[in-house]
């Protein structure tokens, strides 16, 4: 259709990258964000010195940020590859360095399971295989039912095991418990437990290892800057606290927005918000039809310490029984053991604290607001900050700032649905075709991106699907 004109409801990584991906279209782009600063879920919080992102901190699949910003903005951020990427301890002291030079994986993998270096590169290259197949052929394109299946049954490296337990297929390669455990919790990230995530999830921990795990220096918000500036420089008009009310079709087929005092007129919308809740923002409502089964959410805890602390930049701490702790997620209570994600970037970054200090970021999987109402957060940061004392020696005497954000406040400060951070849950049922539409279920002129559509959730996800909202819309 021709668009002259869009609207973009908010600032995210979703809307930044459709707005980008409108404005090299020749649409002349307006983008409206509730907040005061730009960034969605990936904001920034600055206190006494201590500077914190609230929403993603791991990088990955970093070619999809230069093809949204371009060579130049993308070079400028001059990305840091860490490595490890991240180490995951085990209670019995041990831990795995989560490499992505491959020499040192392999010998990571020798280390557990001495006499089966075959076995690790048969996994790496099966499960990378599939993984190139599936970004060109599932994940970055906008299927309709028929098109999956064909994708899924025709002859390549997306293999029929895609739909199998992530569990039993990783377990296929490996006997030791440990490795298995350290290449199946990722998709925790997406707020899908382990124990429900098709094997396709074997993909994360492979992208980590050949792709790398990066940090931009200035955190995430770095980032968020580089997309914003881009998008001024191209001409598009971001407009801050202005949070949109009502979207209403004007005689002539555009759209109005209302926002405040404001009202924003276009030829098209793009909707970056979470998507259920913004349906309400529609001309009597639009009726949700089936609501989608939302994921597992977390709980934040960001602590401002005026000591160092021996971590690297990205660490995962697993319980004695993952299976345990994953299985009380899904039946809507808290572990009482929980994985713990923990990010320290002063061990890459020193500018993120005081001199002397550390900006620690500790996050626990947790249900959501659906599954699981109340929850007692206080007694989970006590766990919590025992566990990482365990490992780190005294912290609580050390804490100069802190803040939280679980659920409630996910709902209330951002409008997720259930407070779920990560959006609708990523089993097979909800992948592909089987998400929430991209294009509105009435208007032709409007369309959703971010993690309650498709792709999902997750910086990458995010991105692809700003391109995939602008692709649909001027088809």
């Amino acid at each position: 259709m021709s668009v002259r004109s869009a609207v973009v409801i908010g600032a995210g990584f979703a809307g930044l990258s459709a707005a980008l991906e409108l404005s090299r279209r020749g649409v002349a782009v307006r983008v409206l964000e509730a907040a005061d600063r730009p960034g969605g879920r990936a904001q920034q919080w600055n206190e006494r010195g201590y500077r914190f992102d609230l929403g993603p901190t791991l990088l990955v699949m970093t070619d999809l940020l230069r093809t949204a910003l371009g060579d130049a903005a993308f070079d400028a951020l001059a990305l840091e590859r860490l490595e490890p990427g991240y180490r995951v301890c085990f209670p019995d002291g041990a831990s795995f360095a989560m490499h992505s030079d491959i020499a040192l994986a392999l010998a990571e993998f020798a280390r557990f399971e001495p006499g089966r270096a075959s076995r690790a590169l048969r996994y790496l290259a099966d499960v990378h295989g599939a993984h190139v197949d599936a970004r060109a052929r599932i994940l970055e394109r906008d299927h309709t039912l028929a098109s999956f299946a064909r994708t899924i049954l025709s002859p390549g490296r997306i293999r029929p095991w895609i739909a199998g337990s992530l569990r039993a297929f990783t377990e296929r390669y490996f006997a030791d418990p440990r490795v298995v455990q350290a290449l199946t919790f990722q998709p925790l990230y997406l707020g899908t437990s382990p124990l429900r995530a098709p094997a396709m999830y074997a993909l994360l921990p492979v992208e980590e290892m050949v792709g790398g795990v990066w940090y931009a220096r200035g955190g995430t918000g770095a980032i968020v800057d580089a997309f914003v500036r881009e998008a001024q420089r191209r001409g598009v008009d971001v407009h801050l606290e202005t949070r949109a009310e009502r979207v209403e079709t004007r005689a002539d087929g555009g759209v109005r927005v209302l926002a405040g005092s404001g009202r924003f007129e276009a030829d098209a919308l793009v909707v970056a918000a979470d998507r259920e809740p913004s349906l309400a923002l529609f001309d009597g409502g639009t009726r949700r039809g089936r609501s989608p089964r939302y994921g597992h959410s977390a709980c934040v805890w960001y602590l401002g310490l005026d000591r160092p602390v021996a971590l690297d930049h990205h660490t995962v701490l697993l319980p004695n029984d993952p299976w345990g702790a994953y299985a009380h997620l899904d039946a809507g209570r808290l572990p009482d053991e929980s994985m713990l994600y923990l990010c320290n970037p002063s061990a890459t970054d020193p500018s993120v604290a005081p001199p002397g200090g550390s900006a620690l970021l500790v996050l626990a999987p947790v249900p959501n607001r659906a599954l699981a109402p109340q929850l007692d957060l206080d007694a989970l940061r006590e766990r919590a900050i025992a566990a990482i004392e365990a490992r780190v020696g005294p912290i609580r005497e050390h804490i100069v700032v802190e803040r939280r954000r679980g659920p409630q406040e996910f709902e209330r400060e951002l409008g997720l649905m259930h407070g779920a951070a990560f959006g609708p849950d990523h089993t097979l049922d909800q992948m592909g075709p089987f998400r929430p539409a991209i294009r509105h279920p009435h208007l032709r002129n409007v369309v959703f991106a971010g993690s309650g559509t498709r792709p999902g959730s997750g910086v990458p996800m995010v991105v692809i699907s700003g391109r995939l909202a602008v692709d649909a819309l001027l088809s």
